[in-house]
């Protein structure tokens, strides 16, 4: 019974071997696949503030009537413009409220002090006169101003940025 079992494992073997075909060849190969990912995040806030004094002249005429402005500031010395980030204590916020159409932020700690003293020769002119010289029209008309403008404005800008960068590495 042993010599049987013994014949027909050898026939099997014989069998297996005689069926396989030296022309199909199988390759096999372990492959090692590296993937690193890195990921993170972003977040900038900066905000500018501005203050200008300045002049503004505007004229219109119309027939014969002649416009003239003129406008000069001069700061006497000790004139303060000076804005800063953060109260008597240092401490400064900005709180940003997303709305469907946009956003909200809410200030706090930016303060300012603008000290404007005008010194001699500052000079806000305006005038209309009529001019014979010129065409009349049916309407004569005319307007003149010359202002001084003080302007602060502050600007703020808020984002969030998020990244994924993947490698992947077969060897």
């Amino acid at each position: 019974m042993l010599r049987h079992k013994l014949k027909i494992k050898t026939l099997l073997f014989i069998l297996v071997l005689s069926n396989c075909n030296t022309n199909s060849r199988v390759f096999a190969q372990i492959g090692i696949t590296e993937l690193n990912t890195n990921q993170g995040s972003n977040k900038t806030f900066s905000y500018n503030i501005k203050s200008t004094i300045g002049t503004q002249t505007s004229a219109e005429a119309v027939g014969n009537i002649q416009a003239s402005t003129e406008a000069i500031i001069k700061l006497r010395p000790g004139s303060i413009i000076t804005n800063k980030f953060g109260d008597e204590s240092g401490n400064a916020s900005a709180t940003f409220v997303a709305t469907p159409n946009g956003g909200n932020v809410d200030l706090k700690g930016i303060t300012g002090e603008n000290i404007f003293e005008f010194d001699n020769g500052t000079i806000f002119k305006s005038s209309l006169n009529t001019n014979t010289a010129l065409e009349s029209a049916p309407l004569n008309r005319g307007s003149a101003s010359s202002f001084a403008v003080q302007d602060t404005s502050v600007n703020v800008q808020s984002g969030f940025n998020t990244f994924s960068n993947t490698f992947e590495q077969t060897f």
